[in-house]
């Protein structure tokens, strides 16, 4: 059996060791917590912009688009533009209005209650001085 005094210094090492592993473990901690600092910001940052950006792929994508070179442009002699054109046009732009809608909706809802927000959490700090 061990004595007295060998279970006194097991014990003194064993809490030693803790100690030591719970300062490491803190110290890990702390580098993970810098090391991540940016997400929180870039998830916000994403969430804010995700409607612009289904808005804009479309109408990029509507920009950008190259005609065929081997086809002449249809034209109607009315300002050197065709009429179907311009209702076709106008109708991709209506479908395109009507698809991002409730992206805008969405967007406008979460600025508000972000604000709302905001201003509840500031009225008890101003109150509290």
């Amino acid at each position: 059996m061990a004595s007295a005094d060998e279970l006194k210094e097991e014990k003194r090492r064993l809490i030693e060791q803790s100690d030591q592993y719970r300062q490491a473990l803190a110290g890990e901690f702390q580098n993970l917590k810098a090391s991540t600092a940016w997400v929180p910001r870039t998830v916000g940052i994403v969430r804010a912009t995700s409607p612009l950006i289904a808005l804009a792929a479309p109408a990029i994508g509507f920009l950008l688009r190259r005609k065929k070179k081997n086809e002449p442009p249809k034209t109607d002699h009315k300002n050197g533009k065709s009429e179907k054109g311009m209702v076709a046009k106008a109708l991709l732009l209506f479908e395109v209005f009507r698809k991002a809608k409730p992206f805008w909706d969405h967007f406008q809802r979460s600025r508000e209650r972000r604000a709302d927000n905001s201003r509840r959490t500031e009225r008890p700090a101003i109150r509290q001085k």
